[in-house]
């Protein structure tokens, strides 16, 4: 891992089914993001090139989606690995991804600061009417950059610590994480703090939780965006509206402080509970 990652989460609020908007709106803020201060990462939200998806199926919106969708390479990669190009930072971004047959995914882009691709995850563990819409990704990837080795996951894949823990496994001190998350009333307000604390504690890696704001088809997005360190402190964290950017230093220093006193791919017994296999790190264009 690089000396010092400087993060930036935007969270992003997406006009639905708006590509070409939400592309511009998003270069916008990475410009000016990065302009007003050192900036290696940004990180904007899950689905932020089209909006997430209403409460109840409809084969009329999937073709709305599939139209506002996006190819890799395409429009997104063009114009944030343009504006890449110009500001010399990193991207992660989440879009609405068109594949081979008509297939759509929930895919989660990192476009390095040369302006390319340097790889993408689709969601794996999808969530609630997504499986209606979405086909699934197969794999967590580590991904090496100038910044260090980076994990990408998306929203629900965060419930499943086997996702962290292979990508930790395979060598990834960043993990980031993209969510379009409303809150909940039966799940508790700082949820979000909680998920990031603890694949962060657990794994002895930074973690990044970037959710979005906004309201759409009924839901309200609250943000609450998250950023903590290799031993679980909070970083940094979001309260709303009130924050549209949050932002957080990330030391090497702390990372290997934190992994001389607890290393869990070193330290793990899979002689007990069994082997997960890791992914090797990779320089991949796309899934």
């Amino acid at each position: 891992m690089k000396d010092h990652v400087d993060v930036a989460i935007v969270q992003f609020e997406p006009r639905p089914l708006d590509l070409a908007g939400n592309l511009e709106a998003m270069a916008g803020a990475v410009r000016a993001e990065a302009a007003a201060r050192p900036t290696d990462v940004v990180v904007l939200p899950e689905l932020a090139t089209t909006g997430y998806l209403p409460p109840a199926y409809s084969d009329g919106f999937r073709h709305r989606l599939a139209a506002a969708g996006d190819t890799i390479p395409g429009r997104a990669t063009e114009t944030l690995g343009r504006v890449a190009r110009e500001t010399g930072t990193h991207i992660a971004v989440g879009l609405t991804e068109r594949g081979d047959d008509e297939e759509l995914f929930n895919t989660f882009l990192l476009i390095g600061p040369d302006g390319e691709t340097i790889g993408a995850h689709r969601k794996v563990h999808l969530w609630d009417q997504e499986p209606k819409y979405f086909s699934t990704g197969d794999r967590f990837d580590v991904l090496d950059t100038g910044l260090g080795r980076i994990g990408l996951s998306i929203c629900h894949d965060s419930r499943f610590p086997e996702a962290t823990r292979q990508q930790v496994v395979a060598g990834a001190e960043i993990l980031i994480c993209a969510f379009a998350y409303a809150p909940d009333p039966g799940v508790p307000a700082d949820i979000l703090t909680h998920r990031t604390v603890t694949r962060a504690w657990e794994s002895s890696a930074y973690y990044v939780l970037a959710n979005r704001l906004g309201s759409e088809y009924g839901a309200d997005y609250a943000g609450g965006s998250v950023i903590a360190g290799p031993t679980g402190q909070v970083l940094t964290a979001a309260h709303g509206d009130r924050d549209p950017v949050v932002r957080a230093r990330l030391h090497h220093r702390h990372l290997a402080d934190a992994r001389a006193v607890v290393d869990v791919a070193r330290e793990r017994r899979p002689d007990v509970y069994g082997v997960l296999a890791p992914t090797a790190p990779s320089q991949q264009e796309h899934p």
